[in-house]
């Protein structure tokens, strides 16, 4: 808490809240991210207060001193239970000061934040975070990190020059930055200490983030996703928004059809009518689901591939937009967030009866193949990673790649995007297995992939169209049944 604090900071409202008197004379603290906070009717020497804290960010014994001067004590305890209030409904910046200009301000992004007391040794090394990092936002630096409920905006370069220094464990003490007061450098190690961009660095043995498993176990970027991909830890928007409504209009429900000189290879469309009769139970399927990376001697065929196809991702319906969903979708087999359906589907075909080698393009709607090029040595490598990546060396008969149309999903969400995409892979990949499993093919998935390979394979940018997941398909080897 504040008054545990022991060296001076400085107070100012947290970046986007600003304060007003409402129609009675009762000041109010307002923002976009929660309901006005009413501080009832204050004398004037508090409301002067209040306006310093929108403005210069002073200190608390500053505040305390000109209204003691002014009003008395009483309205300096007056004073301090609104602070106290303020900090704990998370609406305080704490600033750092060298001389008379301000070199960093440390701003709660989560109604968890809570301030330690800023105690360090002089003496004592403190390392940064291997957390922590630092981005551009507008035009300016920040310090973040997936383990603190705040961020640090750097006001100044000398506070830059101290993250850079505490890359290696470094002592308070025996800091050395240029043009900066070792006060000034040793209160700043200490708020980012207190907030937990920096930690105490062992002599032997590392850090408690490299010696504590629940840490050592988060790689950055997985925590870093983790993190920012769900609301808590973060003060930027998350969920369903639609950021780009008023900018551009929503992409299409399905991929506009690929040009190519071939004409499109119309699949085999299964009798679901029949299917619902004949098919397996499902709890046989349910259980009998396993990856399976042997291949059958026979390679699969074009009917096989149509079917697994259809009954995996092949489009129902078409809905258009409405008020309530203002894009088209489409339903389908398999869920998908939003009903977006993100995935276009690539084939990367080493052996299929009925089908030439090389990538195909599935278009979902007419169920049908667009050749998009033979057996170039991109596809060939597509194949080669997937079979090193699941401890084989003989070739898929099929790759199914798995790329995200990512604007179709971030059109509409915000912050939690390529979650969602992640998660649209998953219940996919569910889909092929169970769908693969229900007619006796083998199917297992691919741990890695690489997204700029199949860009250059497929012809798609990076940014607009990407893989995300890949999964073997093959015929099975006789006798290996579920």
């Amino acid at each position: 808490m504040m008054e545990t604090w022991r060296r001076p900071l400085g107070l100012r409202f947290r970046e986007g809240v600003t304060w007003s008197l409402d129609a009675n004379g009762a000041a109010q603290l307002t923002s976009s991210s929660f309901s006005p906070v009413s501080l009832g009717a204050l004398p004037q020497a508090l409301l002067t207060a209040f306006e310093r804290l929108g403005a210069e960010g002073p200190t608390i014994e500053a505040l305390a001193e000109g209204l003691a001067e002014q009003d008395g004590p009483l309205a300096v305890a007056t004073l301090l239970h609104h602070l106290r209030r303020l900090e704990q409904l998370v609406l305080l910046a704490y600033a750092v000061r060298d001389v008379k200009t301000t070199i960093a301000v440390l701003q709660p992004i989560s109604p968890r934040f809570s301030l330690g007391s800023g105690a360090i040794d002089p003496e004592r090394r403190y390392v940064l975070s291997r957390f922590a990092y630092q981005r551009r936002v507008g035009e300016g630096l920040v310090l973040e990190s997936p383990r603190c409920h705040a961020l640090l905006r750097i006001e100044d370069a000398r506070t830059a020059a101290l993250c850079f220094a505490l890359a290696r464990p470094t002592a308070p003490a025996a800091l050395t930055v240029p043009g900066a007061s070792l006060e000034a450098m040793s209160t700043l190690v200490g708020l980012l200490v207190a907030a937990g961009f920096a930690i105490p660095a062992e002599d032997a043995g590392g850090t408690e983030e490299e010696q504590v498993f629940e840490l050592a176990s988060w790689s950055f970027h997985d925590l870093l996703f983790h993190a920012r991909s769900r609301p808590g830890r973060h003060s930027g928007p998350c969920g369903k928004t639609y950021p780009f409504r008023d900018r551009v209009p929503p992409p299409p429900a399905l991929r506009p059809p690929r040009a190519s000189t071939d004409p499109p290879i119309l699949l085999h469309r299964p009798d679901l009518d029949a299917l619902r009769t004949s098919d397996r139970p499902f709890t046989a399927v349910l259980e009998g689901r396993r990856s399976v990376y042997a291949q059958g001697r026979v390679p699969i065929s074009v009917e096989q591939l149509g079917e697994l196809l259809y009954r995996s991702a092949g489009v129902r319906a078409h809905i258009p937009a409405t008020p309530e969903c203002c894009y088209d979708i489409t339903m389908r087999p398999s869920p998908s967030g939003g009903a977006c359906h993100d995935l276009e589907i690539y084939l990367a075909v080493d052996r299929c009866r009925g089908l030439d080698s090389g990538l195909y393009h599935y278009d979902p709607d007419a169920h049908a193949l667009s050749r998009i090029q033979g057996r170039t040595p991109e596809v060939t490598t597509l194949l080669t990673d997937a079979a090193f990546a699941t401890r084989h060396t003989e070739l898929p008969q099929v790759l199914i790649c798995l790329a995200s149309r990512f604007q179709r999903v971030s059109w509409s969400y915000e912050g939690i995007s390529y979650s969602v995409t992640l998660k649209n892979a998953g219940v996919l990949y569910q889909t092929f297995y169970l769908v693969a499993t229900a007619m006796r093919l083998a199917c297992s998935g691919v741990g890695r992939g690489d997204s700029d390979l199949f860009c250059k394979a497929a012809g798609t940018d990076y940014y607009a169209e990407t893989s995300v997941g890949e999964l073997v398909l093959a015929s099975r080897t006789e006798g290996d049944e579920p």
